[in-house]
Parts: structure tokens; C-alpha cells; sequence
């Protein structure tokens, strides 16, 4: 990575429905990221603040993502940095961004609101993360399609988040065609994979490599009851003694180092040349037991 020119890379993070784990995707792949090195701001554009609780921001505490929207407030003097990841900074939503749309002039073009922040942000970090609201009607979701070079879909091993998918796909084709020609679909994530269910999961993964031929992962992330432990201390897996030790924490590395990889190959990866990570493909197993170490669990507890 050029330590002196960021990449600038902005990545949007969602599905078209909701309770599919692309909060804890964005939270855990920045936090990653910001491992490997990278610079990282994760841009919180849903009304339930999902992204900012899971920091541990509490809501209504900071100006954030609906100041960047509506005022001259710079970027820089909204992102929060005490407290969070290492590489990782936050733009704090709260439920007041879902009125947007009555506090923005009526000849203001809803599909470029991201375009000023986002040019700020590109000269300051190398990855920006937008977490987007489930509903495709929403200012923000159609805000973040018309401005990012990537959209990551996140999935469970579901039928029912298969159908947002679906609704995804449909949307992103639309975007391209009227408003932003560059959007590529990086690829989908399954999370909460339960390593016992193997014939659904073989399954949806044969559907969505038809419909998106070279664009799932190879890594996936297991079901893992210290995620939502996580998610109610206002932490990710990387803000813990001894993750090394969590087999999901590194299957998010693994995940971080795919998307790595895809962006920095951009047009290798478009043309279907790109090859997997070092000499094997990047797999990450699914074991029938997830329970984390009994200590860690503790220690979490206990924090």
C-alpha cells in the first residue's frame, strides 16, 4: 500500500433485506482491513445506526452522516476516531437520517448527495465502507449505489436472503444502466454459515454462481455466538485479547485479503483472469461445532 496517496476505494455493503449480517460484514472487514495496514472510514447511512452501535457509539451522541448530508460540515470534523479499530474511523448515523428527504432542498439531486463527501474521503482513506439501509428506496441506499466503484452483498445461507439478493441484482443492472456505469458487484459473502447444513448451503451457493459466475467469495463466515456478544459491547472481533484464537476472526482476515486482492486487480478481476489467493483457493472450513474458546467467552463477560 502507498502510505502517501490513499486508494480511495469506496465499497457499498447491503442486501434489500434486512437482519442479514451486513452490519457485522462492514464493522469486521474495516476492522480487518485496518489490520492489514489500510486507512478505513465506515460511513453509517441506515436510520438504525446499526454500524454505530456495533462500535459502541451511543446514538444521538455525535453529528454524523445527516450533518454530512445537509450542511458545509466537513468530513474530517465528523469522523469519530477514540474508541474504535485500529485504521478505523466512523461517520455516526442516528433515527433523525430517516428525515432526510424533508431537510434537503427539493432541486437537490438525491442521487449525488454522497458525491462532495465522498471525494473528501477518497483523498483521505484508502477504503470507505458505506453501510446501507435495507430498503432500495431510501435516499441513502440509492445515494450509495449512484456513487460507489463496488457493491458487496451480504447473505445468510437462506432462501429469504437469497430473495433480497435477487432485488439487489436488480437494482445494481438499473444503476448501471442510467446512473453509474462504473458499479461492479464484488462479490456476495455468506455469514452465519452453520457447518451442518451443507446441502441447502450447496445449494444457494450453486444459485448464486449462476447468477453471478467468479463473484462469491471463497472465504464465508461461520455461525458464532460471540459475534452478537460482540455486537452488544460495541465491538468487533479485532478489539479482543487473543483473537487469533476465534476461527472466525480469521476467516474475516481471510475475507478482508479477498477483497484486497479483487480491488487492487480491478480490471484482471472484471475480465475473469484473476486468479485465487497465493497457490490454493482461499477456503475457510465451516466446523460442526463454532463455540468459541470457553476463556475468551469469559474474558468478554467479563469486560
Amino acid at each position: 500500500m502507498n502510505q502517501n496517496n490513499p486508494l480511495g476505494i469506496l465499497i457499498a455493503i447491503g442486501n434489500q433485506k434486512g437482519g442479514v449480517g451486513k452490519t457485522t460484514v462492514t464493522v469486521n472487514l474495516a476492522a480487518a482491513l485496518g489490520l492489514r495496514g489500510y486507512r478505513c472510514l465506515i460511513i453509517d447511512l441506515d436510520p438504525a445506526a446499526g454500524a454505530t452501535k456495533h462500535l459502541g457509539v451511543p446514538v444521538n451522541s455525535y453529528a454524523g452522516s445527516l450533518e454530512l448530508l445537509t450542511t458545509d460540515e466537513r468530513l474530517d470534523a465528523l469522523a469519530i476516531t477514540e474508541r474504535m479499530p485500529s485504521g478505523v474511523h466512523l461517520v455516526a448515523s442516528r433515527p433523525q437520517l430517516s428525515e432526510l428527504d424533508t431537510l434537503l432542498s427539493r432541486y437537490v439531486d438525491r442521487t449525488r448527495i454522497l458525491e462532495q463527501p465522498v471525494e473528501q474521503a477518497r483523498k483521505l482513506y484508502d477504503f470507505i465502507l458505506l453501510d446501507t439501509a435495507p430498503s432500495a428506496a431510501d435516499i441513502t441506499t440509492v445515494a450509495a449505489y449512484s456513487t460507489a466503484d463496488w457493491f458487496l452483498l451480504s447473505a445468510f445461507p437462506h432462501p429469504l436472503s437469497l430473495g433480497g439478493l435477487t432485488e439487489a441484482l436488480n437494482d445494481i443492472a438499473d444503476v448501471r444502466q442510467h446512473r453509474n456505469s462504473r458499479l461492479e458487484i464484488l462479490g456476495v459473502v455468506f455469514s452465519n454459515v452453520d457447518g451442518r447444513a451443507t446441502r441447502l448451503r450447496s445449494q444457494l451457493e450453486a444459485v448464486v454462481a449462476d447468477a453471478l459466475p467468479g463473484r462469491q467469495f471463497e472465504s464465508s463466515i461461520s455461525q458464532a455466538v460471540i459475534l452478537p456478544e460482540l455486537s452488544g459491547k460495541g465491538k468487533t472481533l479485532f478489539q479482543i485479547p487473543g483473537f487469533t484464537k476465534i476461527p472466525t476472526a480469521n476467516q474475516y482476515l481471510r475475507f478482508a485479503a479477498e477483497v484486497e486482492h479483487r480491488v487492487l486487480n480491478r480490471e484482471a478481476f472484471l475480465a475473469g483472469m484473476l486468479g485465487p489467493i497465493g497457490t490454493k483457493p482461499c477456503r475457510t472450513l465451516h466446523t460442526e461445532s463454532n463455540i468459541e474458546p470457553r476463556e475468551l467467552l469469559l474474558e468478554l463477560a467479563s469486560s
